[in-house]
């Protein structure tokens, strides 16, 4: 009964990795072209005054707001049916880009940013509630393999629509969205696979018990312990590397004309190593799990080697692309030749690191916090998100090599303040060997939050 139950819950996991990885693949592909699309419909309409960062900005204030309220709709819905929601908004939001027309993209970003709150406050929920402790590391790792190979689908069909293209004509635009819609709503019939979690049942009667209101004040009480105010500064700079790396960068490639003919389509390829990085960083994830577990400090090992990755990635940024290419296309020189082999290989390590950052956030906040998984994503989602838009509506001002220079010194701080917390629950752990079976046989709310305000 048990190893069913086991294999039950491993299929959950595989099944949301591949949901996702469906999803997404439309989503990434669209959002990693968002600003070169946009660009060239201003070429085409020059009253279409949209601001490509700024529609992202806009999605992650939004997307910021709306996350606290989404563990108490989770609180009453469950996890799963908040994901099919979140997944027609996603829908909507790529229809927008056929439109062509600046109200249809400003509201498209509303409509996103709740669909993302949505989706992945329930998204992180769900995937804890289908995981215990001894499988944590590998479920993790499992989801993100299939949910970071996501990049490497749909932007492989655009890359192949692109050979050759120096400008994005409407049909081409109009014809990969239409495509890329068409993938995100083929994603829900493989949603209609996901099976319930078997600890729903205990979780729905802690939720009852809390209702929506209590929900939303245990989400604010968890928000406001020392660790987990410490671990949002490390939110902080995984929202700031994650708007670089999305959005920023490829961007930046493609606006470099000193890249010849192939900008554009460098755009896409940047994408799809990206997505290679992150697939990489799952594969790596999975196969350290058990050292992560074995040794005290194995998860900032981990996480080590991703900011290794990023500190050299942004070194070589520096020197391979012009300050001016985040703003639009120029033909001013690097401090190096422009080369698109660097260029893709930063795209990949960003990609690695992206994924060490990421997963580790997710084991972390499971330890810390394995009654109140919904409310955790939401905080991680929220402060993450404030600085997801901030980064985008800056970078309308700040040129490619000061974004850089900021980048730096907050991964450092970033990766301090995770292994101050880290030692905290480590610390805690070890004094307190009973402290897991504790967690799993309470059934309040307040138990689970006094214990883990004291680590």
């Amino acid at each position: 009964m048990i190893f069913k139950d086991m294999d039950r819950k491993l299929l959950n996991i595989i099944f949301l990795g591949i949901y996702l990885m469906i999803l997404f693949s439309a989503e990434f592909a669209v959002l990693n072209m968002q600003k070169t699309i946009i660009s060239s419909i201003h070429d085409e309409k020059p009253d279409f005054k949209v601001e490509g960062y700024s529609v992202t900005g806009i999605a992650y204030t939004v997307f910021s707001i709306t996350v606290w309220l989404a563990p108490s709709l989770i609180s009453i819905l469950g996890p799963q049916l908040p994901m099919v929601i979140a997944t027609i908004g996603y829908i909507c939001y790529l229809l927008a880009f056929s439109v062509e027309e600046a109200w249809a993209m400003y509201m498209a970003a509303v409509v996103v940013g709740i669909s993302e709150a949505l989706l992945w406050t329930s998204q992180g929920n769900y995937l804890v509630l289908n995981s215990e402790p001894s499988t944590l590391d590998r479920n993790i790792g499992i989801f993100w393999i299939l949910f970071s190979s996501a990049e490497l689908y749909g932007n492989l069909f655009i890359y192949f629509k692109m050979e050759g293209k120096k400008y994005i004509d409407g049909d081409t635009r109009k014809f990969v969205v239409y495509v890329m819609s068409a993938v995100a709503a083929s994603s829900l019939f493989m949603f209609c696979l996901l099976g319930k979690p078997n600890n729903t049942s205990l979780n729905k009667e802690t939720m009852k018990k809390e209702g929506p209101v209590q929900a939303l004040k245990l989400t604010w009480s968890i928000f406001t312990t020392k660790n987990m105010m410490l671990l949002c500064i490390t939110f902080a700079f995984i929202g700031v590397q994650q708007a670089f790396r999305c959005g920023i960068y490829s961007a930046s490639v493609g606006f470099t004309l000193q890249f010849g003919d192939k900008a554009k389509q460098l755009v896409v390829l940047s994408g799809l190593f990206l997505g290679a990085g992150e697939f990489i960083g799952g594969l790596y994830q999975i196969t350290l799990s058990g050292f992560t577990k074995k040794y005290k400090y194995g998860q900032s090992f981990v996480i080590g080697t991703g900011l290794v990755c990023q500190l050299i990635s942004y070194f070589l940024i520096y020197l391979n692309l012009p300050d001016s290419s985040v703003f639009g296309n120029t033909m001013d020189k690097a401090i190096i030749q422009s080369s698109s082999n660097i260029a893709v290989t930063c795209s990949l390590m960003l990609g690695f690191a992206d994924c060490c950052c990421h997963t580790q956030m997710y084991s972390i906040m499971a330890i810390m916090f394995p009654e109140n998984s919904a409310q955790t994503c939401a905080i991680y989602k929220f402060t993450k998100g404030m600085f997801v838009a901030f980064t985008f509506y800056s970078s309308s001002h700040l040129g490619l090599h000061t974004q850089l220079a900021i980048l730096v010194p907050l991964s450092l701080i970033g990766n301090i303040t995770y292994n101050i917390v880290l030692r905290n629950v480590k610390n805690n752990l070890k004094k307190n060997d009973n402290s897991i079976e504790m967690r799993k046989n309470s059934v309040t709310t307040s138990e689970p939050c006094k214990e883990l305000k004291e680590i």
